[in-house]
Parts: C-alpha cells; sequence; structure tokens
C-alpha cells in the first residue's frame, strides 16, 4: 500500500481530494522490476492502471511488416515466400511521476503497448475497476482524472503516429535505394 505523499508524486493526482485519495492509495500496490523486466505485453488484457515510482519504462509496439522474398534459378523455377519482419518500435520512456496502461479505463479493455524496464524500476499498480469505482462516487474527481488521462492519450497517440510515419518513411527510403 502506498500513501497520499507518494501520489502526490504524479500530477494525474492534483487537486484530488485527500479522502479520496487516501482510497486510491490503498489500492496502490508497490512492485519492484530488475533491468530489462517486462511488466507486460501488447495485446493482454488491461486490468490494472501503473504509476513509475522510481526508474525508467520503456513503451514500445511491434511492427510487423510482410515482404515478398523471390529466388529465381534458370528461367522457368522462381519459388517465392512471404517473410514478416517484426521490428520493435520504442513509442516512449517514461520517468517517475508518469503513468501507463490507460487502456485499463477504456473499452477494449486491452494493452497497447509492451512496458519494459530499462534499469532496476519501482512502479505501483491500481486494479482499474475499483479505482472506477471510487471515482464513481464522486463525479467531478471521476471527469477532472479522465480529462488527465485523455490527455496522457492523446500525447502517446501523437508520439505513436510519429514514430510510425518515421518508420514509414525509412522503409520506403530503403526499398528507393535498391
Amino acid at each position: 500500500m502506498l500513501t497520499i505523499t507518494d501520489l502526490e508524486a504524479f500530477a494525474i493526482f492534483d487537486g484530488i481530494p485527500q479522502d479520496t485519495m487516501a482510497r486510491i492509495a490503498q489500492l496502490a500496490q508497490p512492485q519492484a522490476y530488475d533491468t530489462n523486466a517486462i511488466i507486460f505485453e501488447e495485446g493482454g488484457a488491461a486490468t490494472h492502471l501503473y504509476g513509475v515510482m522510481e526508474g525508467e519504462v520503456e513503451l514500445s509496439i511491434v511492427f510487423r511488416d510482410r515482404v515478398m522474398k523471390a529466388e529465381v534459378r534458370y528461367e522457368d523455377y522462381v519459388r517465392k515466400r512471404i517473410d514478416t519482419i517484426e521490428k520493435d518500435i520504442v513509442i516512449e520512456v517514461l520517468d517517475p511521476g508518469d503513468i501507463f496502461a490507460w487502456s485499463s479505463l477504456s473499452t477494449p479493455h486491452q494493452l497497447t503497448t509492451t512496458a519494459t524496464c530499462n534499469e532496476p524500476t519501482r512502479v505501483f499498480a491500481i486494479e482499474a475497476g475499483e479505482l472506477e469505482d471510487i471515482l464513481a462516487q464522486a463525479p467531478d474527481v471521476g471527469y477532472l482524472f479522465m480529462q488527465r488521462v485523455a490527455a496522457i492519450i492523446s500525447r502517446r497517440l501523437r508520439r505513436r503516429t510519429e514514430k510510425l510515419l518515421e518508420s514509414w518513411h525509412q522503409a520506403f527510403d530503403e526499398a528507393g535505394a535498391y
């Protein structure tokens, strides 16, 4: 369990009344991870909201591209196959005070990234359903909290789009070089 003071280090909790903060702090479970530990993987069920307390967490997606390969031998023999190439794309690196796994608070409750620790890391995890119950009991607080979550979602989606476009341009630049 965390304290209210622990949660006050996170901007998402600014202005939340102390009684609500106390209830949220009771839900927050500290977790420790080693370097390169995976907290969760893209595509899994999103059940918890996380916050970085110490260390650094990298959010990444796997970009999959299908490439046709052809082998030509003699005039009448062509062997074709489709290969899938996978590349990890780092979307964002999170520091203490950042939250992640916002998808636990929205349908379809599926993780949109893989979270990996770049160094020894401490996070807190809050079961999303229980957090939603607390926020539903104070709609004004819930509205404020979800506005902040929406801002995080917007920033991350913008960053994801930038990264995907960057990868797209690199792929076409490489294809144009041949």
